[in-house]
C-alpha cells in the first residue's frame, strides 16, 4: 500500500516536470532525429533505427563479454575446430581428407566407384 502511494506521488511529480510521454505522442530519434509515433514506455528509436542500434550494442557487449570469457570459451571451440580424420569408406582406414574426399586413395575410389555402379545397374 504505501509502496504504491510512493510510485504515484512519484508519477505524479514526473507528469507535473513533463518527464512522461504518453503512448501514440510524437517524439524524435536518438539516432537519426526523425519523428517517430511512441509506441511503447522505453522507446528511443524510430522502427528504422532499432534493428541498426541493437546490432551494436550487441556486437559491442559481446566483445567485452568475450574479452572477459575467453579462458572459458575458447577451450571448446579449439576441439569443434580441430581437423579431424576421416575414414575410407572403401577400406575403413583413417586419413586427411583433401578436397572433401571420401576415400584414402585412388585405388580405393576406383573400387568404391565401382561398388556403386554395380548397385546402380541391378536398380535399374
Amino acid at each position: 500500500m504505501i509502496r504504491a502511494r510512493n510510485l504515484g506521488a512519484k508519477r505524479r511529480e514526473r507528469e507535473r516536470k513533463g518527464d512522461v510521454r504518453k503512448l501514440g505522442s510524437i517524439d524524435n530519434c536518438e539516432r537519426c532525429k526523425e519523428p517517430y509515433t511512441v509506441i511503447a514506455g522505453l522507446q528511443r528509436f524510430c522502427p528504422d533505427c532499432k534493428p541498426i542500434h541493437t546490432a551494436e550494442y550487441d556486437r559491442n557487449t559481446s566483445i567485452v563479454f568475450y574479452h572477459d570469457n575467453k579462458d572459458r570459451i575458447n577451450p571448446p571451440r579449439k576441439i569443434k575446430r580441430r581437423k579431424r580424420p576421416n575414414t575410407c569408406a572403401w577400406c575403413g582406414k583413417e586419413f586427411e581428407p583433401v578436397n572433401g574426399s571420401t576415400t584414402c586413395s585412388d585405388d580405393c575410389k576406383r573400387l568404391d566407384r565401382n561398388r556403386y555402379m554395380r548397385e546402380y545397374n541391378k536398380r535399374k
